[in-house]
This record gives C-alpha cells, structure tokens and sequence, in this order.
C-alpha cells in the first residue's frame, strides 16, 4: 500500500507534469491565432446526472460548474481575452420549480463566493459581467451579481459575461426600447433607430462578438443564445455533456478555429 505522504507527493508530481504539458500544449497552440472571445453553450448537466445514476439534478450542476472552473482557468492561461457562458436562458424558468430554485441558489453561492475571492485577492485580473433580464431575478441575487460586477470592473486579463435570464429576443427588445429612451432623454427629434443604436443597447455591448462558439451535449442549435452577435462566429459542437469538457475538447474546437481561418476572413469580407 501507499503511504498518504506518499500519494501526496505523487499527487504534487503528477500535477506539475500535467501543468507543464499544458503551457506547452499552449505555447504551441499560441503559434496561430487565437479566437479574441469564445462563447460557451453549457449544455449536458442534467444527462450527466443520469448517465452516471446520480438521483439529484443539483449534482449534475454542480458537476457543471467545476467545469466551468477548469475552462475559465484554461482560456486565461491560452490568452483568449473574453469568454461567454451561457448559464441559464430565460426560457429555463419553465422547468420545475425545484430545479430552477436549485440553479439559483447554486449560481448565488457560486457568486457569493466568487465575491469573497475578489475581495481577497484571490481573482487577479478577472472582470465578471452579467448579461441578460436580470430584472426577473431576486433581489439577493441581482446584489450579489452587481456587487460582483462593481469589485472587478477595473480588471482586464479575463473578462468574463455569464448570461442568467438571458434570450436573444428579449436582448432585442430591451436594446429597442432602451435606444428609444435614450434617444427622447437626449432630445433627439430623429426617433429612427440605426444598427449601432440597438448595438449599444446590448446587455454585453461592453465585450466585442464571439469568434467561436462551443455547444457541449452534441446539439447544434444556439437556443435563443447570442442570434444577433454570432452571425460571423464558428460554431463547434461537441458530444461531451458540459461536465465532460476538458483540455482537449478546448484544444480540438481552437485548432478548428484555426483551420477555418481563411474560410471566416473571406465570409466577414463578403458581409
């Protein structure tokens, strides 16, 4: 048998060999260009709790955002500027009750101590932006999140937008209704709305659009996510469940991105 010291130095070892594969798997990786923001459509936690017989639906969230941490740490050390997650859509709140109660007090806890990690210094350089009809969430909830957004507004190395109550086509009427609101604050006689009107009015308008958009739980469909900024984006699919996602899944859809390069700079330049 192996004393626990002893599994504890392995354990050291082993996660400095792996930390040292990844900064070269990295290094390489950072010879072609790197998406500047990539989408992520978390899809697959609920599936993951039933392939592996887990009776509670909170387990496979929780799964799912232990996922969630690894990738974040992932796209830091790539260089990849803005990520997107995608974690909960509006139309979400049609589920049971139950599970909607328990995603939520799953994300606040998760912000609650994302906060604390600010605080203490322990969240270097990340700035966190919440996106979508935060309106429609709890008063404890809607606190912590701007409470959040307030401690790291100043950070720049990973920005990161977590869409909770989030639809495209709600996104659509709010960046309407808040262009006609700010065009008759300002005086403006011209009511006419322009593209760049409702662009400033996006609840990310702070982030440029994704190059890529990873959907995790084999769907290749963008439910209702980021219509209006993806027109230009690489969609890449993949039949993990988002509690599955790891290194590789990440390296694979980066290293498609790069392949399809010249295919997407001649689209963007026919748009």
């Amino acid at each position: 048998m192996i004393a626990p010291k002893e599994e504890g130095e392995f354990a050291q070892i082993f996660n400095a060999l792996m930390g040292l594969m990844r900064r070269f798997i990295f290094r390489v990786l950072r010879v072609g260009p790197i998406p500047n923001h990539i989408s992520f459509i978390m899809d697959g936690n609920r599936r993951f709790a039933k392939k592996h017989n887990i009776n509670s639906v909170n387990a496979g969230h929780r799964a799912g955002f232990i996922s969630v941490t690894y990738v974040l740490q992932y796209c830091k050390e790539i260089g990849v500027p803005y990520v997107t997650l995608y974690a909960f859509g509006f139309d979400n709140f049609k589920r049971e009750p139950e599970e909607v109660k328990c995603l939520m007090d799953l994300m606040l806890e998760k912000v609650e101590l994302t906060i604390e990690q600010a605080i203490s210094g322990n969240l270097k350089g990340v700035r966190v932006i919440f996106a979508g009809d935060l309106n429609s969430l709890n008063e404890r909830f809607r606190a912590a999140a701007q409470r959040l957004m307030e401690i790291t507004e100043e950070n720049r190395d990973l920005i990161i937008v977590v869409c909770v109550a989030y639809s495209t086509s709600r996104e659509i009427v709010h960046a309407v209704q808040k262009s006609c609101v700010k065009k008759c604050d300002d005086g403006d006689s011209d009511v006419a709305l322009g593209l760049s009107d409702l662009e400033e009015c996006m609840y990310a308008s702070a982030v440029p659009d994704p190059d890529l958009v990873i959907r995790t739980g084999g769907g290749d469909r963008l439910s209702n996510f980021m219509i209006w900024q993806t027109s230009k984006s690489l969609l890449h699919t993949t039949a993990a469940l988002w509690p599955e996602l790891g290194l590789w899944h990440l390296v694979w859809a980066i290293l498609k991105f790069q392949r399809m390069q010249d295919y997407l700079q001649k689209k963007q330049k026919l748009d």
